[in-house]
C-alpha cells in the first residue's frame, strides 16, 4: 500500500515547490520516520542552480523527481520486517550514504565507500525534505535526548563531518587550528575546537559571515584578504582545516601550516597545484582529503555534543515549515548565514 505526503522538488532552475509524493511501505530492515528536521546543505544548490537536463548530467546526477535534503532527523513512526532496533518512537537521525551493509567498507561502518555503490539521501533515494520517508534501520543514529532535531539533522553531515575534520587534524591541546571559510561546516569545527579547549582561528571573505561568527563568540574571526599568519600564530598554525573548496582556500592552508603541521581539505570544488617540494616535503607537512564520515563516527559525535557542551544549535538560523521550502530555498541561495532547517513539530 502506498499513500502521499507533502515533499519538495527542484521545479526548474532555482525555482523549488511543494507536490504530493508517494510513500511506500517499509520493506525488510526499512522504517518509516515522521521527519522532524532536514537541513539544507551547500551541495543542494549546486541542484538549485541547474535546469533539470544539467541535474540528469551531473558529476552526480541526479532525477528531477527526487526529494532533496540530505540531512535528515525524525521519530521512528513504523518498522519493516525483522527491524528490532531503532525502535518506534526513537528519536533519529540518518546517515545519507546507504551502503551493501556486506562489503568490507560497510562493515566498519563506512558506507559512503561501498564496494558495491551506496545510495544516498536525495540523490538516488528520496530526500528528507518531506513529511515522512521510508529509510534503511542500520542508517539511523539514535540521539540523545539532549540533542535537538535540527542540531541531529546537521549532525547527519555538516557537524559530523566538522568533528571528524578535527581528529583527522590531530590537533592537541594547546595549539592551533586555523579555519578557512566559517560557513555551517567552519562554525562546526569552532564549536568543537572550543568545547575540546582548542585556540580556534578562522577566516573568511565575507563580512556578514565574520560578524555572524563574531556574534556567536568567535572573537578570532579575519577577513581572508590579506590574512596574516604571522601576526596572528607566529610561526604558522599546528593544523588548518580549509572547508571552503576554493583554489585559494586550499592555497592560502598549505602556505600558513607550520613545519610539521596538517592540513585537512573537507570543502568540494575543483583545482589545486601543489609543489610538492616547497609546500610538503621540506616542511614536512601532512596533507589529508576527508569525505563525509562512518557510522560509528556519527554515533561517536552525536553522543559528545551533549557530554561535551558541544554548542551547535546557535549555529542555525533559520528553522521554517515545509510550507516555507521555496522560500527558504531563495534565502540560502541568496547567501543568508547560519543553517538553514525545515523543520515539523
Amino acid at each position: 500500500m502506498t499513500t502521499t505526503v507533502r515533499a519538495l522538488r527542484f521545479a526548474a532552475k532555482e525555482q523549488v515547490s511543494i507536490v504530493d509524493a508517494p510513500l511506500p511501505e517499509p520493506g525488510p530492515g526499512e522504517l518509516v520516520i515522521d521527519v522532524k528536521a532536514a537541513g539544507l546543505c551547500g551541495s543542494d544548490l549546486h541542484y538549485f542552480h541547474m535546469t533539470h537536463e544539467e541535474m540528469q548530467h551531473a558529476t552526480q546526477p541526479r532525477s528531477p523527481e527526487m526529494t532533496p535534503g540530505h540531512e535528515i532527523a525524525g521519530e521512528v513512526k513504523a518498522v519493516g520486517p525483522g527491524v528490532t532496533y531503532p525502535k518506534v518512537g526513537d528519536r533519529v537521525a540518518v546517515q545519507h550514504y546507504s551502503g551493501c551493509g556486506q562489503c568490507a567498507s560497510c562493515r566498519r561502518g563506512w558506507d559512503v565507500h561501498c564496494e558495491r555503490g551506496a545510495r544516498v539521501y536525495s540523490l538516488n533515494r528520496p530526500g528528507g525534505c518531506q513529511d515522512e520517508l521510508v529509510v534503511t534501520a542500520k542508517d539511523c543514529v539514535v540521539l540523545p535526548d539532549e540533542v535537538s532535531f535540527p542540531v541531529g539533522a546537521f549532525l547527519a553531515c555538516g557537524a559530523t563531518t566538522a568533528y571528524q575534520a578535527l581528529l583527522r587534524s590531530d590537533v592537541k591541546p594547546g595549539e592551533t587550528v586555523v579555519v578557512i571559510g566559517v560557513g555551517p561546516v567552519g562554525l562546526a569545527v569552532l564549536a568543537w575546537a572550543k568545547a575540546y579547549g582548542l585556540r580556534a582561528v578562522g577566516t573568511d571573505p565575507s563580512p556578514q559571515r565574520r560578524e555572524f561568527a563574531a556574534r556567536l563568540g568567535y572573537t578570532e574571526i579575519h577577513d581572508s584578504a590579506g590574512f596574516d599568519i604571522e601576526a596572528v600564530v607566529p610561526g604558522g598554525a599546528d593544523a588548518v582545516i580549509d572547508t571552503s573548496g576554493n583554489v585559494h582556500g586550499r592555497r592560502t592552508a598549505t602556505e600558513i601550516v607550520k613545519t610539521w603541521g596538517t592540513v585537512v581539505f573537507v570543502g568540494l570544488g575543483p583545482g589545486f597545484e601543489i609543489d610538492p617540494v616547497p609546500d610538503l616535503i621540506m616542511r614536512q607537512v601532512t596533507l589529508r582529503g576527508m569525505f563525509v564520515f562512518s557510522v560509528p563516527l556519527m554515533m561517536e559525535a552525536a553522543e559528545k555534543v551533549g557530554h561535551l557542551g558541544v554548542d551547535l544549535d546557535p549555529i542555525i538560523t533559520r528553522v521554517s515549515p515545509i510550507e516555507e521550502g521555496p522560500e527558504l530555498f531563495a534565502d540560502f541561495a541568496a547567501g543568508s548565514v547560519g543553517k538553514s532547517v525545515i523543520g515539523w513539530d
